[in-house]
């Protein structure tokens, strides 16, 4: 995936702006308030340790730097909590299991997306590890949520 960045990063000309690394999101390679801007997408949820990697992610941004961060969520109004629900458990699963050798990992999706703390409960774990001005945009009816803090 990351050469697949490096490639469109490049064709774009921004390879003096924008530099692909691979790390741990606990441990970081860079130096404290080095980074103007971090974003993730679909990863978080993923984090071994959230508090730990998105804290991690506080340290390397520069005053003022910004997270943005695009997460699964769950719908949680009527028709879309329930469309949500049935596409997730068993329509995600059954096509992946005649597509993919990973018979597991469709399963992951929707258990790891309906245990995350989204919305409101992933506000505040971004301000209790020291983020501010953080904000929540729902997205596709609520089965995704963009977050945005400042640090």
């Amino acid at each position: 995936m990351l050469e697949v960045g490096k490639i469109k990063v490049k064709k774009e000309d921004l390879d003096n702006r924008i530099e692909m690394v691979l790390g741990d999101s606990e441990d970081l390679p860079f130096e404290n308030d080095s980074i103007d801007a971090v974003t993730v997408s679909y990863g978080v949820r993923n984090f071994e340790d959230l508090e730990k990697g998105l804290s991690e992610i506080r340290r390397v941004l520069k005053p003022q730097g910004i997270l943005v961060i695009l997460e699964t969520s769950v719908p949680t109004k009527f028709p879309f909590k329930q469309g949500y629900y049935v596409f997730s458990k068993l329509v995600v699963p059954t096509i992946g299991k005649l597509f993919s050798k990973d018979k597991i990992a469709y399963g992951y999706l929707q258990k790891s997306a309906s245990t995350f703390p989204y919305g409101e409960r992933f506000n505040n774990i971004l301000k209790k590890v020291g983020f501010n001005n953080v904000e929540h945009f729902l997205q596709f009816h609520g089965a995704s949520t963009i977050y945005k803090a400042i640090k």
